[in-house]
């Protein structure tokens, strides 16, 4: 509406502007001209006073349809100014809302740079991961190639232990026959340890039996000269040890006892100066007598008697030689007389 009033009035200004422009350029025309123009002039400002008041009546018709919109405009206005109170209150309310968005977006630039910096330090990390991954994806590569590898070595693996499973289960059978021969072998070893065991008895007794075999003596009676029985029979001890082989013959009681069972043989020699008598000796085993010999001196000369016997002894059986009763037999260093014995084999 005030655009329209002012409209109106600058179009009358003009109006009223151009009339005195015109009336000054007459009058000016007319002074120069002189009464010449004058009346060619009066022509023209009567035809654009003319023009002026066509002019002025559009105006007024103008005018008329302007004051129409005026109050058309009027009341658009009125309707404004309640839009415009509406739309103010609208304005505050939404400059209200606009504090609190401000608020809320200082807030949320707060966060979104705390978000950024996050963003950055994860962006960051994201490069760290990427470059972890490719080299994760590197190892990845390797382990897939060693994966294959692997796994032929395992095929190679699975047919070497079927074909030791198959190796194995015959040697299992082998086993077990291995273990059935191995109990007849274990049952005829223990019959071979008990044969062996007997046999190192026996032959531990065979090695003390034939320790105790070295058997073998001879011995001389007396170095003093004569030896006499008296009254009794007396039992002869050879006191002279020649040889005395397995320790059989005792030099102190005079009697051979067999150290092991077998067959012996003994010999024996004797001598007298019989002077007109006669000489006798004797062998006894066990105190049985085996031998009696005599000779009977007839030209008083020396008188030997020898002999020998071979005997079957048993362990402990003893041997001697007895002068009976009246008799002497003479001896000296020359070993005159003597008894001698040795073990030909056992039994």
């Amino acid at each position: 509406m005030r655009a329209a009033i002012s409209l109106l009035v600058l179009l009358f200004s003009m109006c009223g502007a151009q009339t005195q422009s015109t009336q000054t350029e007459v009058q000016t025309e007319s002074q120069s001209t002189g009464a010449a123009a004058e009346v060619s002039t009066q022509l023209d400002v009567s035809a654009e006073l003319k023009e002026l008041r066509d002019m002025v009546v559009e105006l007024r018709v103008a005018l008329r349809y302007t004051q129409d919109d005026l109050k058309v405009l009027e009341a658009e206005n009125n309707e404004q100014d309640t839009k415009l109170i509406v739309m103010s209150e609208r304005l505050v309310a939404s400059e209200t809302k606009v504090g609190v968005l401000e608020r809320v977006t200082a807030a949320q630039e707060a966060e979104l740079t705390a978000v950024k910096t996050r963003l950055a330090a994860s962006e960051a990390e994201v490069m760290n991961l990427r470059k972890e991954n490719a080299a994760l994806e590197t190892r990845l590569a390797a382990t897939e190639t060693d994966v294959e590898d692997l796994k032929m070595d395992s095929a190679a693996h699975e047919k070497e232990l079927a074909a030791l499973k198959t190796r194995l289960a015959a040697s299992e059978t082998g086993i077990d026959d291995l273990k059935v021969e191995n109990a007849a072998q274990e049952a005829e070893l223990t019959a071979v340890k008990t044969r062996l065991a007997a046999t190192e008895t026996e032959v531990d007794n065979l090695e003390k039996i034939t320790e105790k075999s070295k058997v073998a003596f001879s011995v001389g009676l007396t170095d003093s000269g004569y030896i006499e029985s008296g009254n009794t029979d007396l039992n002869l001890v050879f006191s002279k040890v020649i040889t005395n082989v397995g320790q059989a013959y005792s030099s102190t009681t005079g009697f051979f006892t067999a150290p092991v069972r077998g067959v012996y043989y003994f010999r024996f020699t004797v001598r007298d100066n019989l002077d007109s008598r006669h000489m006798e000796i004797q062998m006894f085993k066990n105190g049985q007598q085996l031998i009696l010999l005599w000779d009977t001196d007839t030209d008083g000369q020396s008188t030997y008697l020898s002999s020998g016997l071979t005997l079957q002894l048993e362990v402990g059986d003893v041997v001697n030689m007895r002068l009976p009763v009246g008799h002497r037999l003479y001896d000296n260093t020359n070993n005159h007389c003597t008894f001698s014995g040795f073990l030909l084999f056992p039994l």
